[in-house]
């Protein structure tokens, strides 16, 4: 078992705990260490070798056991006897937006409801309505969110497919029979979902790559093996597919592998593909057409040709850009790292600056900061700033925007921070219109810096909520408000389209990890993905500028 399918067990135990009201307190640990195994640095086989699983966080005798038997067995016989009890279906449900633990036990335990399936037929004919709690607009909830499962259901985030492509292509590239390699298709593109793996591969040799493919040990199984190309499945279902080419083929065939289908269209406009058949790179690719280089991310038709043509492509921005980042949590609320612990790592991707905004008070079950919890972290912050190390932490707060829209915390408090993050974590139900009000009345608040996590969305598990974007644009461009891209794999929020259209009204972007642990703090990377993608360039990034030209924006 990899890291990630351990972590993934020991999540499905807490959530089994959790549907039997079990002991919370064994659900946080299973949790806990579930999130730590998941951000572990070394391979849980490397640790269970060397008698080390008793050193990761969290990570007490009993749940020791079962991550032993889990490497040595790659089962567990306490999480098979949960399934007995509550069967792997009924997880699946928890997977629909807006439907916690509580309504999962109420429905599996009072219906007989075992899976998604059967849910729907239940919501369909009216039978959850009939329930505890339960009306005519659970039904819809449910019904809807079954639908969006259904529509992603064969795409997974960029966090999930992105590593498992890039340790794919490593392994490629150490092959001796490969002499170039790229990603390609959709990942490539940095799309938030994508569906496979494409990787382009150059050799002369076909017959070692598709054997050394075969033999790569996180494949799962090869379904297809000829000339040209080899397809399978990795860890988790992903399928993938690697493309072979000559040498001499290989940047035409980089091109056509990228994508996007529309892009390609409107770039050959009628013309054969042996137009480009002997170039030998991708800038001399666009050179054929009389454009400049037009970087993957931009390939999808929107107006990337013309600015081709007309020599105003952006600048995109680069993930070396990045000076610090504005919205990241600690040990004071949900994070699983110590604001120094942060500070290091921060420092080791060579940050100016590092913002810890924790939670406030009205998210008790993410631990959130009362005031004197805040003023207490403020002066830990000022103890480590006064030890003269080369970065600045600043004291931040992510502060809860109400219902109503007023803030958790007032002005007296907010006033003394150093960067304020508004953002909504509860009532995601209003209509677009009180939706859209609530968010304005916090850009208009004074004490607001950032909007974090605009539009509310969760990757294959919760839609953005209604709101009035034009208004919303129009307010931030108005009170000098940030938006944030947020780089979280599971949100990239906002996404790419909105990016741009802020773009327009010269609102400025930051891109933020929102990182929960230390090595959370490198999923900034997808952010910029998602910030390329929307032709963002470093002037319409706020943390690429110094801390004193953040201050004099913000101030």
């Amino acid at each position: 078992m990899t890291n990630r399918e351990v972590a993934k067990t020991l999540d499905y135990i807490a959530d089994i705990l959790q549907i039997k009201d079990d002991n919370p307190f064994k659900v946080k640990a299973y949790r806990q260490a579930a999130n730590s195994i998941y951000h572990l640095d070394e391979d849980i086989h490397y640790l269970y070798d060397k008698g080390r699983l008793g050193d990761i966080h969290g990570v007490g005798q009993a749940i020791q056991s079962k991550i032993e038997e889990l490497v040595e067995k790659g089962s567990c016989e306490y999480y098979e006897n949960l399934l007995e009890e509550v069967p792997r279906g009924v997880l699946d449900m928890l997977s629909i937006p807006g439907i916690g633990h509580k309504t999962v036990k109420i429905v599996y335990e009072k219906l007989g409801v075992r899976n998604l399936e059967e849910l729907l037929h239940a919501a369909q004919e009216h039978r959850v309505r009939t329930l505890p709690g339960m009306g005519g607009k659970n039904e819809y909830a449910i019904i809807k969110g079954i639908e969006m499962l259904k529509q992603n259901s064969d795409k997974n985030t960029l966090g999930i497919v992105l590593p498992m492509a890039e340790k794919l292509l490593a392994y490629l590239m150490g092959c001796d029979q490969v002499k170039n390699a790229s990603l390609a298709g959709s990942i490539r593109r940095g799309k938030p979902l994508v569906s496979d793996i494409d990787i382009l591969v150059a050799a002369e040799d076909e017959s070692g790559v598709r054997s050394k493919v075969t033999n790569y040990r996180e494949v799962k199984q090869v379904a297809n093996s000829e000339v040209g190309h080899i397809e399978g499945t990795l860890e988790f279902d992903i399928p993938f597919e690697v493309i072979i080419v000559s040498i001499a083929e290989y940047y035409p065939a980089l091109l056509w592998t990228t994508g996007s289908r529309e892009h390609l269209k409107h770039l050959l406009n009628g013309r054969d593909r042996d137009f480009i058949k002997d170039c030998g790179n991708e800038s001399e690719v666009y050179e054929r057409f009389h454009l400049d280089y037009i970087p993957p991310e931009l390939r999808e038709d929107k107006g990337e040709i013309e600015a081709a043509t007309q020599g105003s492509l952006p600048q995109l921005i680069d993930l070396g850009d990045i000076q610090g980042d504005l919205h990241v949590h600690s040990t004071w609320s949900d994070g699983a790292s110590k604001i120094k612990e942060m500070a290091e790592m921060a420092r080791s991707l060579n940050y100016s600056y590092l913002a810890i905004t924790d939670h406030s008070r009205s998210l008790p079950i993410s631990g959130g900061l009362n005031e004197e919890r805040l003023k207490s972290q403020g002066e830990e912050i000022d103890q480590i700033n006064g030890l003269g190390e080369d970065i600045k932490i600043l004291k931040g707060t992510e502060v809860d925007i109400l219902k109503d829209g007023s803030l958790d915390f007032g002005s007296e408090v907010l006033r003394d921070l150093d960067i304020v993050v508004g953002s909504i974590h509860s009532h995601f139900k209003l209509d677009k219109e009180k939706q859209t009000e609530r968010v304005v009345r916090a850009i208009k608040d004074e004490d607001v810096d950032i909007i974090g996590h605009l539009s509310g969305r969760l990757l294959n598990r919760r839609p953005a909520y209604e709101l009035d974007f034009d208004q919303i644009l129009e307010e931030a461009a108005k009170n000098r408000v940030i938006l944030e891209i947020n780089s979280h794999p599971d949100r990239l929020d906002i996404d790419a389209d909105l990016a741009r259209r802020a773009r327009d009204y010269d609102i400025k972007i930051a891109i933020n990890s929102d990182a929960h642990h230390k090595n959370d703090l490198k999923l900034i990377k997808y952010g910029i993905l998602n910030a390329r993608r929307g032709w963002l360039e470093k002037k319409d990034i706020i943390n690429t500028w110094t801390l004193d030209e953040i201050n004099a924006y913000i101030r």
